[in-house]
Order: structure tokens, then C-alpha cells, then sequence
């Protein structure tokens, strides 16, 4: 079982998919220990901490050495804004969402530069020692199949081959996605698509104002963690078992 914890809704990006609606928040470190604890009674044992961007919050580390302290194996999901913040932070794992391919990813992004953020970022990490589990992370989003194909490509190219690409579950909302375009895709290797769906089973959301999310795509609300006791935890476990199987494409 892994816990997302959304450290904070700030974002400097303005990706027109996105599906979260920025502001200011903050997740409290305290409340941070707080939910990791409780998930850690039912069998958590990944903490990814993400966003927002999580980068541009300045005590990163701070939330990567909790974690860490209390025995999760913690990843941070990032768009690599601020690339020395994330390695500064250690944490075990890093996922770098790239979408598409340098100046387009900048472009859909609104962020001149962040491609080559983020490709820092990835190869920077990779070539530490020792060095965090390194992987992209790609949503696909109908228009990015060469792009995927191209960041692929490239790692290869650098001595990469290591990095895998995960290609995230397809969003349903008016995409529509060439049925051997994905073949192609789940054939190439070095790339991973995702097809399972662990969203309130698996795998939980935690907001900056503690609400538990199903997942980072549906983000349909299981509970709220106000006294971060089992009676909250309970209902969030039942709310998240009736939720049926990749129900973003629905």
C-alpha cells in the first residue's frame, strides 16, 4: 500500500490537464507524521510525496527524512522545477513527470527551460552514487506517442537504459488512443504501461487539508483526516473498496 501526500497545491505550471486546483496550502509536517502513522497501521509501507510541485517547497527534506525515519521507502513525484531541491531532499526514488518532448513539454507546461529541468534532473540522479530509483513518468494523453518515443530514444542515447518510462493509466476524458499505437508502446523496451488500477485499495491521496483522495486522476473523496483515528480510517477503507476499477476512463 502506498500514500500520496500532496505537500502542497502550488505549482508554477499551467498544464491545461491538469486536474488539481492550485493555491497556497500546505500540508502541515505535523499532520504529515500524523497520517503516515495511520496508514502504517493498515500495512503502508510508500510514501510518494508530490504535488503540486513539491520542489518549490523549501523544506523538502524535512518530509523525505520523516518518512524515511519511520521506515516508509519514499519517492518524490516531481516536474524537476527545482531540480537540487529534490537531490537535496534524498529521497529513495524519484519520478520525473515529463509529458512530451523539449520545447512542446515547455510550451504545454508554460514554463520555458522545464524539459531541460527535468532532464537534468533525471541524469544527475542517475549518475549518483549511491543513486534513488530513477524513472519517468508519462501520462498519455493521445498526442504524445512519438514524444514518449523520443524521450526513450534519448535515455538509450546517454547511457540511460536503466531509466524506465511509466506510461500512466489513459485518461478517458476525450482521449482517444490508437489501439496499436499502444501496442507498439507495450512492446517497446525500456517503456512500462501501467494496467492495474490500485486507486482507494492500493493506494490513497492525502490533500493539504487532509482529505484522503482516491487517487491522483479520480479524485473522488473517501474521508477527511480531522482526529487521524480508526474511525476515520475505516470509513476511508470502505469507501475506497466500492470504488470500481479504472474508473477515470469512465
Amino acid at each position: 500500500m502506498q500514500v500520496i501526500a500532496e505537500i502542497t497545491h502550488a505549482c508554477p505550471c499551467k498544464c491545461r490537464f491538469c486536474t488539481i486546483r492550485k493555491n497556497t496550502s500546505l500540508m502541515r509536517l505535523s499532520d504529515f507524521e500524523k497520517a503516515l502513522n495511520l496508514f502504517q497501521e493498515v500495512g503502508a509501507d510508500k510514501a510518494v510525496i508530490s504535488g503540486g510541485e513539491p520542489s518549490i517547497v523549501s523544506n523538502l527534506d524535512h518530509y523525505v527524512f520523516l518518512a524515511k525515519r519511520m521506515g516508509y521507502v519514499v519517492t518524490v513525484a516531481t516536474n524537476g522545477y527545482y531540480p537540487h531541491r529534490v537531490l537535496e531532499a534524498d529521497p529513495d526514488a524519484i519520478q520525473v513527470s515529463i509529458d512530451y518532448y523539449g520545447e512542446k513539454h515547455d510550451h504545454t507546461r508554460g514554463v520555458h527551460g522545464l524539459f531541460e529541468n527535468a532532464w537534468k534532473l533525471v541524469k544527475t540522479a542517475h549518475l549518483r552514487e549511491p543513486a534513488p530509483e530513477v524513472m519517468i513518468r508519462t501520462t498519455l494523453l493521445g498526442d504524445n506517442f512519438k514524444d514518449i518515443l523520443h524521450i526513450r530514444k534519448r535515455l538509450d542515447q546517454e547511457g540511460m537504459e536503466d531509466v524506465p518510462i511509466l506510461v500512466m493509466p489513459i485518461r478517458g476524458v476525450g482521449v482517444k488512443i490508437d489501439q496499436q499505437l499502444l501496442v507498439r508502446l507495450s512492446q517497446t523496451e525500456g517503456i512500462l504501461i501501467a494496467d492495474s488500477c490500485p486507486a482507494g485499495k492500493e493506494s490513497f491521496v492525502i490533500t493539504p487539508e487532509m482529505d484522503v483522495l482516491a487517487c491522483i486522476f479520480y479524485r473522488k473523496k473517501l474521508g477527511k483526516l480531522r482526529n487521524f483515528d480508526h474511525k476515520e480510517l475505516q470509513e476511508i477503507l470502505e469507501n475506497g473498496e466500492s470504488i470500481p476499477r479504472f474508473a477515470c476512463e469512465t
